[in-house]
């Protein structure tokens, strides 16, 4: 089974800007594979959508589900790029830890970490996958997944970490609604004693919601009024980010 992945994979990198489609006698030779074993992985690529045949040339080129997962990745990197120098602005500026996420799969991955020293500050680290239900990006990124999606997060179960952690669908859509209201999220030590977090969405030219940034530090400063200013200083971050990311991309 390994080995079949292994293969697959190897097929799918020989495509290349210049070499757009290849047959199956061409991808035998290279990869010094049968072509029944090549065959088969094709069929399996093609069922889905990896892959797809020219029926004029009988051969093959890559297919729209790799398009997508390539342009995912693409638009992670760039949303990255551009978020990066906004943020570090921001982290100096109000000396607090902040954060780029993106939902995946019923989780949150960050993609951007910055403290004001340098120093890596609260325990997540870039690349983790952390909760949605008590996490401020991870709210405010499931508070604009569809109905099935959000059904689908709960059914999966709202863990406690500490004694403020939202733990029941009742109250977990009723946070969901006030957020969408308010269009930001705000956690009170729900993940960790503490620690609190308030996040505000960063959406393409068409409104739709394509990650979220957020500030953290202890519970002492997160007072109103400075949560107020957060969610001032955060929204302006999300506008720099929104402007400069080239909306052409979506």
């Amino acid at each position: 089974m390994l080995s079949s992945v292994h293969n697959a994979i190897r097929i799918l990198q020989t495509f290349s800007k210049t070499e757009t489609e290849l047959g199956i006698t061409e991808l035998s030779m290279r990869l010094g594979l049968a072509k029944s074993t090549v065959f088969r992985l094709m069929k399996t690529l093609n069922e889905t959508n990896l892959v797809e045949k020219n029926q004029e040339t009988q051969k093959y080129q890559l297919g729209i589900a790799a398009f997508e997962l390539g342009f995912t990745v693409y638009h992670s990197m760039e949303l990255r790029r551009v978020s990066v120098p906004v943020l570090d602005k921001l982290a100096k500026s109000i000396n607090r830890v902040v954060r780029l996420g993106v939902y995946d799969k019923g989780g949150v991955v960050y993609l951007v970490k910055l403290s004001p020293n340098g120093e890596s500050g609260t325990k997540s680290k870039i690349g983790d996958r952390i909760p949605t239900h008590c996490s401020a990006i991870g709210k405010m990124l499931l508070a604009h997944q569809s109905n099935d999606e959000v059904v689908r997060v709960i059914e999966g179960g709202l863990p406690r970490y500490t004694n403020n952690t939202i733990v029941t669908a009742s109250d977990l859509e009723k946070n969901l609604i006030e957020i969408r209201q308010k269009d930001y999220a705000l956690t009170m030590e729900e993940l960790r004693d503490g620690i609190s977090s308030v996040a505000v969405p960063v959406k393409n030219d068409l409104g739709k919601v394509v990650g979220a940034i957020s500030i953290t530090g202890s519970r002492a400063s997160f007072s109103l009024n400075q949560i107020e200013q957060y969610v001032r200083e955060l929204r302006q971050c999300s506008r720099l980010i929104t402007e400069q990311m080239g909306m052409d991309y979506y």
